[in-house]
C-alpha cells in the first residue's frame, strides 16, 4: 500500500471533522483497580470516541484528603473512625502508566486505524477534579472547570459524562454554571439538554442531594445492573460461571493470560492473583495470593477476569451498529435502560443479567482483537470488524399476517467470510410475543396490533482470529 504524506494542517482538520461524528465524552474516575482495567479497555476504543477529558474524582471508596490533616467520616462506610484520606491511589496512574503504555503502542494502533488520538492529545485531557473527600463539591478544580467549559461551549453534540467514581466533580461543574448564571433559564435548559451522565453506580450522594433536585431535566443513567457481567465476581469460588455457558471461556485465566495480558500495553491489565496492585491502596488484596483468601472478595483462579465494573459507562457509546446513545431504551453492548422517573430524568439499567450477558462473548473477542493490534503495525496480521447493513433501512411498515423478506449487505476489510443471522430482539419491541424467522424472512403474526413494533437484529460475525461481530437493527411498524 502506498503511503501518502498529508500536510499537518490538513491532517488536523481531517481529525477535527472526524471527531464531529463521534460521541463526545469525559471519563471521571477514582482509579480503583477495576477502573484501571476498564481504562485499559477504554483506550483501545478511543478511535471510535471523542475523548474530551479523563478526570480524577473521589468516591465513597477512594478519596485523597485535603493535605491539611482534616478528618472525614460518614456513617456506614468501610472505615469505622474518621480518616484523613481513604484508599487513595494518587493522580499519576493514568499519565505515568496507562497513557505511557498507550504511547508505546500508538504507532501500531494508528496503522490499524488512523483515527486513534495522539498520546499527547489524550494527555492534555487528564485533569484532577474534586478528590479531597467523598462528595466534596465545594470549590472549582481543573477537572470541574473542564466539564463546565464543555457544557457551555458551542459544540451542539451531547457530552456524555461517565461517572466511574462519584458524581461530585460533575456536580461541581454544574454548580459552577448555576453560580455563574443564577437566573438564566435558557442556559440551564441548554446544559440540561447537552449533558448526559452515564454512571456505573452512585458512589457518593451528590446525585441525590444536588443534581437530581437542581437539574431535574438532565438525563442520568444508573447502570450498576451491568455489574452482573462486568463487576467483581466475589465469593464465587472456583466453580464460578461468569458469563453465559458458551462465553465462560472468555473470563478464564487461560484466556485472559493468553489474549489480553500481552505486550507492553496488555501486561498492565489486572486479573485475579496476577501480582499487580494499585499503589497507595492497603485494601487492594486482589493481586496477593497470601492475603486475598481473607479479603472481602475471595479469589478465583489465577489470571481469571477480575473486574471492569466501569465498562457499563462507555459500552453504550461504542460503534457496534446497535448503539444509539440518545435512546437508552434500545439495547446493545451497554445493556438496556428504562426511565425510572421523568423529573428528575433518571434511567435505570434493566436488572435482567441477560441485558448485558448476551453481548459478553462478542465484546471479549473484540477486546482481544484490539489488544492484538497493539503488537503489530501489519494490518494483514490481525482482524478487523466487518460491517453489516439491512438494505431496506431502519424502519418498515408491515401488516398483520404478512411475510417480509429482508436483505443484507456485508463487508469485511480483511476479506473474511461473514456469517449472518436474523433474530427478534423481544425486549425492544412492543409486540409481546415471539415472531417466526426463517433465514431472512419474518412472519408477521396475525394478532399483531396497529402501532406495535417488532425489533429485528441482523448480526454478522467474521471468521477471522477472534471472530468479530457487528449488527444492524430494523423496527417493523405494524400498520
Amino acid at each position: 500500500m502506498l503511503a501518502v504524506a498529508v500536510p499537518a494542517a490538513a491532517s488536523d482538520k481531517a481529525a477535527a471533522n472526524d471527531r464531529q461524528g463521534k460521541p463526545r465524552t469525559v471519563v471521571t474516575t477514582d482509579m480503583e483497580q477495576d477502573d484501571y482495567a476498564s481504562l485499559i479497555r477504554y483506550l483501545l476504543y478511543t478511535d471510535d470516541l471523542d475523548t474530551e477529558g479523563i478526570v480524577y474524582t473521589a468516591s465513597r471508596f477512594h478519596w485523597a484528603g485535603d493535605g491539611k490533616g482534616t478528618e472525614f467520616f460518614l456513617p456506614g462506610r468501610e472505615y469505622p473512625t474518621p480518616q484523613t484520606s481513604w484508599r487513595w491511589t494518587g493522580t499519576r496512574t493514568i499519565q505515568n502508566q496507562a497513557l505511557a503504555a498507550y504511547a508505546r503502542v500508538y504507532p501500531n494502533l494508528r496503522r490499524q486505524d488512523p483515527a486513534y488520538p495522539k498520546p499527547a492529545d489524550l494527555l492534555t485531557t487528564v485533569k484532577v477534579g474534586n478528590v479531597d473527600f467523598e462528595g466534596e463539591m465545594s470549590h472549582d478544580t481543573a477537572g470541574s472547570n473542564l466539564i463546565r467549559d464543555l457544557l457551555l461551549d458551542h459544540d451542539p453534540r451531547p457530552v456524555y459524562l461517565q461517572a466511574w467514581g462519584g458524581t461530585n466533580t460533575i456536580a461541581r461543574a454544574l454548580k459552577s454554571i448555576e453560580e455563574r448564571y443564577p437566573h438564566d433559564a435558557r442556559i440551564k435548559a441548554r446544559v440540561s439538554r447537552k449533558a448526559v451522565i452515564l454512571a456505573s453506580g452512585f458512589q457518593d450522594e451528590t446525585y441525590a442531594n444536588y443534581i437530581a433536585p437542581n437539574w431535574p431535566a438532565l438525563k442520568v443513567e444508573q447502570l450498576s445492573a451491568g455489574y452482573a457481567t462486568w463487576g467483581y465476581n466475589c465469593n464465587a469460588g472456583k466453580g464460578n460461571t461468569r458469563g453465559l455457558p458458551a462465553d465462560h471461556v472468555y473470563f478464564t485465566g487461560d484466556w485472559i493470560k493468553k489474549n489480553i495480558q500481552i505486550g507492553p500495553y496488555g501486561k498492565l491489565y489486572r486479573s485475579w492473583l496476577d501480582g499487580q496492585s494499585m499503589p497507595g491502596d492497603p485494601l487492594d488484596i486482589f493481586g496477593d495470593p497470601a492475603k486475598a483468601p481473607g479479603g472481602w472478595c475471595k479469589p478465583l483462579g489465577p489470571y481469571d477476569f477480575l473486574s471492569e465494573g466501569d465498562n457499563v459507562a462507555f459500552n453504550p457509546l461504542l460503534n457496534t451498529g446497535l448503539q444509539n446513545p440518545a435512546d437508552p431504551a434500545l439495547g446493545g453492548w451497554g445493556g438496556q435502560a428504562t426511565q425510572t422517573t421523568a423529573s428528575p430524568d433518571l434511567w435505570t439499567m434493566v436488572t435482567d443479567p441477560n441485558t448485558t450477558l448476551r453481548w459478553a462473548g462478542a465484546a471479549q473477542n473484540d477486546f482481544a482483537a484490539r489488544m492484538s493490534w497493539t503488537l503489530t503495525g501489519d494490518y494483514r496480521k490481525v482482524n478487523h470488524a466487518p460491517s453489516v447493513k439491512i438494505v431496506q433501512g431502519d424502519y418498515l411498515g408491515v401488516r398483520p399476517g404478512a411475510s417480509v423478506t429482508l436483505s443484507s449487505r456485508t463487508h469485511d476489510p480483511d476479506g473474511d467470510r461473514v456469517s449472518t443471522t436474523w433474530w427478534q430482539y423481544r425486549e425492544e419491541g412492543t409486540y409481546p410475543g415471539a415472531v417466526a424467522i426463517a433465514g431472512s424472512t419474518v412472519e408477521i403474526p396475525a394478532d399483531a396490533q396497529r402501532g406495535q413494533t417488532i425489533s429485528i437484529i441482523l448480526q454478522g460475525t467474521d471468521d477471522g482470529q477472534f471472530p468479530l461481530t457487528r449488527y444492524d437493527r430494523m423496527r417493523l411498524m405494524v400498520s
